[in-house]
This record gives structure tokens, C-alpha cells and sequence, in this order.
């Protein structure tokens, strides 16, 4: 009968041994799973760039290999999560002899994954050189998505523009460097002076 006894015992025991080992092998796999499981949105969350350039310059190159724009900063960081790059003190000048010269300063810029668009932001400046038949322009705002490869510069931020005497206000603007065309989209106010007489100083007077 002690046998017996003692048999059975032995017998109870592994089978609540192997069943504790089965929920602690249990456990360490639902562990295992919420670490994986975290994993992805830990990388996110990340804010560490991978590298970091100081006062660098890019040169961009068009479809023909020819230069198609310059980009400057004072420091370049990358993120490796989105691939995101961002700038410190960016200038971008495009380098198409065929077309006016269009430069665009900002405080900060960010370059999305790929590349097609730059994001300026903080006392943006948009000025575009004279032409035979236009006198320069000069565009303010605080922020401006610039399309490099298209030579384009849009904002649906408000935006003054001065070119010659003329003085521009409103919400949202697009310039095409490509077609020439200037549009600013709403809430529009223009300030026209007159053109300076011929012969006259800049006091008004008579010159002599």
C-alpha cells in the first residue's frame, strides 16, 4: 500500500511539474510577443539621427546631367526611422541659365523621403532675379514647399510680394520659374505706385 501510495505521489508531482513548466514556457512566449510587438513603434518614437553633416552643399543635376539647383545649410541632420532630412539655415538657388535665378532662404528645411520637396520654414524669402521685361521679386512668408526638379516654389501660407512698385498681400502663392507665371490665391491686396518720372531725383525734384 505504501508503494502504491508513494507511486502515486511521485506521479502527481511531474504532472504539476510538467504543468508548471508548460505555463512558464506559455508566459515566456507572450512575452516574447509583446517585446516584438513593441518593437516597431520604439523605432518610430525614435528622435536619434543617424548622421549629421556641418555647413555642407548639394548639387542637384537635371535629367541631361547638367547643374538644375545648389543647396546650402549651416547643418544637415538625418533620421533614419522616415528618412527625413533636416536643415539648419537652408539655401537653395536654382541654376538654370534659361530661366531668372530663383533663391529661397529659411531658417529650417526638411526634405522628405525621395527628395521631390523641400519644406522651408521661419522667415522664408523667395526672390527671383530681373528679367529683360520684369523687374526682380521678392517674396515673404513663413512657410514655402520648393519642387527643386520642377523649379517651383508654392506656399498656402500668407505671403507679401514686392516687384518693382508694386506691393502684393494674400493667402497662398505659386510661382512657376518654368512658365514665368506668378498666382497668389486669395484675400489678394495690391498697392501700385506710380512709375518715378523721367529727369526726376529721388527727393522728387528735378535733376540737375
Amino acid at each position: 500500500m505504501k508503494a502504491r501510495f508513494y507511486d502515486r505521489l511521485a506521479a502527481a508531482v511531474s504532472l504539476l511539474l510538467l504543468a508548471a513548466l508548460g505555463l512558464f514556457t506559455f508566459y515566456l512566449s507572450q512575452v516574447a510577443d509583446r517585446e516584438q510587438a513593441r518593437q516597431p513603434a520604439r523605432k518610430t518614437l525614435s528622435t536619434e539621427p543617424d548622421y549629421f553633416v556641418e555647413r555642407l552643399a548639394l548639387l542637384g543635376m537635371n535629367e541631361h546631367g547638367d547643374p538644375s539647383f545648389r543647396l546650402e545649410a549651416q547643418r544637415l541632420q538625418h533620421f533614419p526611422d522616415d528618412d527625413t532630412t533636416l536643415f539648419e539655415e537652408p539655401v537653395i538657388v536654382s541654376l538654370d541659365a534659361s530661366r531668372p535665378r530663383i533663391t529661397v532662404t529659411a531658417d529650417r528645411g526638411r526634405l522628405t523621403s525621395g527628395g521631390d520637396e523641400a519644406h522651408f520654414s521661419g522667415n522664408v524669402v523667395v526672390t527671383r532675379a530681373a528679367t529683360a521685361t520684369a523687374a526682380p521679386l521678392r517674396a515673404d512668408t513663413d512657410y514655402a514647399v520648393v519642387l527643386p526638379d520642377r523649379d517651383i516654389v508654392r506656399t498656402d501660407w500668407p505671403v507679401t510680394i514686392v516687384q518693382g512698385g508694386s506691393r502684393l498681400t494674400g493667402v497662398g502663392m505659386e510661382i512657376d520659374n518654368r512658365t514665368r507665371q506668378l498666382r497668389v490665391d486669395s484675400k489678394v491686396r495690391a498697392v501700385v505706385l506710380p512709375p518715378t518720372p523721367a529727369g526726376a531725383d529721388a527727393r522728387g525734384g528735378a535733376a540737375r
